[in-house]
């Protein structure tokens, strides 16, 4: 049996006031040198000492500065490395304008293979994360694996198992065996937590912190 945990990053510092890239990728760049705000980090290292989060073999991550910052409080606790594999990094959102990110959530939600240019879908994302899953289970890194990714990305490797409805507002809701595993509010202290046997799914579960 195989325990892989799926985690997004703890509290970001607010990215539209405190960084500025003068550049044609500024918005890309943006997100990923996003970094944690003080009650983030300290959040993030309140965290790391609890039992959910103990016993780790293996912690992967994303290459986006929040991620990173969140894993290293909890590769600190559990005396394991960082493994950076971009296969877990956010949807590229792409070329947004005049369109709101919340319009682009909803029609992508509606629609796995739409995108914007420049941009990914979450058939894309879906793809992509999912081959990086795959190979981390045939490697047979360990009994207990930690990935920090994020919300949309981590939503897109649910979708291979998980039924999908969505509420009043549009937003994507998963369950799993008629047990809720995301309902629009997915932030830092839920943990979704997938059973292997090999590479076959068991059962998924969302754990509170």
């Amino acid at each position: 049996m195989t325990e892989v945990y799926l985690m997004t990053s703890a509290e970001l510092y607010d990215k539209d006031n405190l960084i500025t890239i003068n550049n044609r990728d500024s918005k890309i760049i943006t997100s990923e040198k996003a970094f944690l705000s003080v009650s983030g980090e300290k959040e993030a290292e309140e965290l790391s000492k609890n039992k959910s989060l103990q016993g780790f073999d293996a912690i992967y991550s994303s290459n986006y500065v929040r991620t990173l910052e969140t894993a290293k409080y909890i590769a600190l606790e559990n005396n394991t490395v960082i493994h950076i594999d971009d296969r877990f990094n956010e949807r590229i959102i792409g070329d947004l304008e005049p369109m709101e990110v919340s319009e682009l959530r909803v029609l992508q939600a509606k629609n796995f293979d739409f995108k914007l240019p420049n941009g990914e879908s979450l058939n894309e994302v879906k793809k992509r994360s999912q081959k990086a899953l795959k190979e981390l289970l045939n490697n047979e890194i360990g009994n207990k694996v930690l990935i920090l990714s994020h919300p949309i990305t981590i939503m897109a490797i649910l979708t291979t198992w998980c039924e999908m409805g969505f509420n009043f507002e549009s937003d994507m809701i998963l369950s799993y065996n008629d047990k809720t595993i995301v309902d629009s509010n997915f932030n830092f202290s839920n943990i979704i937590k997938l059973e292997f046997e090999d590479t076959n799914l068991v059962n998924v579960e969302s754990i509170e912190l």
